[in-house]
């Protein structure tokens, strides 16, 4: 492992070594050409990798922090450069002297309300550009939060930072246990809701001096996410606790949007609409999370504080559980429509694989995930599961183009498969290759209450080569004909 005094690409000497966590080191290093001080995280790759997954990994992540370079906002902390060195990529950034977040709470306990609504503000600021770029933070938590002297605040890492079309992490969830979004956990798609729900879980740990799902192993933290309820934050105030329990909603479609957010954290830091602190009788806090979050409701929107409003009454749709995927599709089914051998496995939960053989040597795999949306108080579950669809169906759109060795074509309407369905052609060129690399062709469809996926993946395609949607539609028909039975 390099170390002080190392000179990176020629260019950035090491200086001292400031931090380190799971997703790598950060260095303060002088910039020799241009005579400055700068931040170089050195991304941790992850362990017992094949050459081509290490490429691939490597690639990703300098793709993704060239990505979050184009990103311009004052609560943003700038990447200048990215290369790949000693084959890991390294993320040259602003240094900025401020100090986090969760080292001001560690020393200062709870902050004022007002004060974290101030920092809400910015960070929130930041993800809308980032998210505006249909990149996703999928970090956002205290210790990635600085202060400055004056108590503005920026946010910084986007070094796990991914594409709103991004399928996940295949080499683990990137991110901080009680910091991840129930659906991150799962293993499920994300979009901007997911990083909301981090910032809503760091303005609690602000404004309470303690994390909303706080345990003792990180096994329970991320059970307590996915599972429990936060206690309703009493020090927060009866608007802002009430918004920051519904960010933390399980669901994500009964979420507020970043105009609501933003709405009840500029009223917070309004000296003439801000609320009186006052502390709640000890005897009568344990009405609040019972009480107060039945009662919030904010904005046009209608959402609510969830968790505190009794048992769910609306429609569930047809789905009370996600069918298992590996029984959508049989191996004669899927060597029918890719003509080759396939190969199936479960690869994690909702999600089945089959790698498929062909007669050209190429080792490609068709990839269904299913899984089921249940209602809330306010939405049946098809309504939930149609917001969803609408949401993925937006990003998905919006990433049409090339953006540096990543493709993505026009998103088309496919008839015929459950009540609505999309299918979208991408490609990704190999980190060595400017002719070739790997292929994906993926229907999204929504049938009642379920959302599923088809994806038709492709190895060692030539950049001219057609995109093969018509394969990932003959599956994903086979698909919604064993749901229909």
């Amino acid at each position: 492992m390099q170390g002080e005094l190392y000179l990176l690409a020629g260019r950035y000497r090491l200086i001292e070594r400031l931090g380190q966590g799971g997703a790598g080191t950060v260095w303060r290093a002088i910039d020799e050409i241009l005579d400055r001080q700068v931040a170089v995280k050195q991304v941790r790759v992850p362990e017992e990798m094949s050459p081509r997954e290490h490429a691939e990994f490597a690639d990703r992540a300098i793709h993704e922090a060239r990505s979050a370079g184009r990103l311009r906002d004052p609560g943003i902390v700038l990447v200048h450069d990215v290369v790949l060195e000693g084959g890991q990529p390294w993320i040259i950034m602003d240094l900025v002297t401020g100090r986090s977040l969760d080292k001001v709470i560690k020393d200062q306990g709870p902050l004022p309300p007002a004060f974290v609504a101030a920092i809400g503000l910015r960070v929130l600021s930041a993800l809308e550009v980032a998210h505006a770029h249909g990149i996703l933070h999928q970090d956002v938590k205290p210790g990635n939060i600085l202060l400055d002297a004056d108590g503005s605040a920026m946010l910084t890492d986007f070094g796990i930072a991914a594409s709103m079309n991004g399928r996940g992490d295949r080499y683990g969830s990137a991110g901080s246990p009680g910091y991840m979004a129930p659906e991150r956990l799962n293993e499920q798609p994300s979009g901007p809701s997911a990083d909301l729900w981090s910032l809503g879980a760091s303005l609690y740990t602000a404004v309470e001096g303690q994390a909303p799902f706080e345990r003792a192993l990180p096994a329970a933290v991320a059970a307590a996410v996915l599972l429990h309820e936060p206690p309703f934050p009493s020090r927060a105030g009866r608007e802002l606790g009430g918004l920051l329990m519904a960010m933390l909603a399980k669901d994500p479609a009964t979420r507020p949007t970043a105009a609501q957010v933003r709405q009840v954290l500029t009223r917070q830091t309004d000296p003439a609409t801000a609320p009186r602190a006052r502390r709640t009788p000890a005897r009568r806090r344990w009405l609040l999370p019972a009480v107060l979050a039945a009662v919030v409701a904010l904005g046009a929107g209608g959402w609510y504080a969830t968790g505190a409003l009794g048992e769910r009454t609306k429609e569930p749709g047809r789905y009370a559980t996600a069918p298992d995927p590996c029984r959508l599709l049989t191996d004669a089914q899927v060597a029918e429509v890719t003509d080759g051998a396939p190969r199936r496995s479960a690869t994690r939960t909702g999600e089945c694989q089959w790698a498929v053989s062909r007669r050209t040597g190429q080792d490609n795999r068709v990839i269904v995930r299913v899984w089921a949306e249940r209602p809330t108080n306010e939405l049946a579950g098809p309504q939930v599961a149609e917001r969803r669809f609408a949401s993925e169906r937006s990003t998905r759109s919006a990433a049409e183009g090339t953006a540096m060795r990543q493709m993505y074509g026009a998103l088309r309407d496919v008839s015929g498969i459950g009540d609505a369905a999309v299918v979208q052609n991408s490609f990704v060129f190999y980190m060595t290759s400017t002719d070739s690399g790997k292929a994906d062709s993926t229907l999204l469809f929504r049938t009642s209450n379920l959302l599923g996926e088809v994806i038709w993946h492709r190895e060692d395609v030539p950049v001219k080569a057609e995109g093969d949607e018509e394969t990932a539609i003959a599956a994903a028909r086979l698909v919604f004909a064993a749901l229909a039975k």
